[in-house]
């Protein structure tokens, strides 16, 4: 039986194999300390919604997650925009493989768009990436 915990834990897995550090205050993504800023990821609570029924013994679940990944640009804050590029692309590469996304927990996973903007108005030293991605899970029930 697969559930909710699965999907974040697919990411977690796939980002720290990336070389990411996980930044574990799930509700509050700006409590991170600017000294473990650089290539630090978060994970945001996964929230879900109901899909058509699979069969009439399971119910097929949107499960929505949202990444942010964060980017120090020290003397240059274009430096840490182009690394969150790279980022993003290693992470689409990574999480989006067919060998990983399809499978026993996890049915599918969505990429649903990203942003890249400067930590706050007055820091744009940092590049935060958020990515947002949909997995579809089958709750049996």
């Amino acid at each position: 039986m697969s559930g909710f915990v699965d999907v974040r834990s697919y990411f977690r897995t796939n980002l720290a194999a990336l070389g990411f550090t996980e930044w574990k205050d799930v509700f509050n993504v700006d409590n991170i300390p600017a000294s473990k800023m650089e290539k630090a990821f978060h994970i945001s609570a996964v929230s879900g919604s109901r899909r058509d029924p699979f069969d009439p013994n399971s119910l097929e679940v949107q499960a929505e997650c949202v990444i942010h990944l964060w980017r120090k640009g020290f003397k240059n804050p274009s430096d840490a925009a182009d690394r969150s590029l790279v980022d993003l692309d290693a992470v689409l590469l990574r999480v989006l493989d067919p060998a990983r996304r399809f499978g026993p927990a996890i049915k599918n996973v969505y990429y649903n768009g990203h942003t890249i903007e400067a930590l706050d108005a007055t820091n744009d030293n940092v590049a935060v990436l958020e990515i947002t991605f949909t997995c579809l899970i089958i709750v049996c029930v």
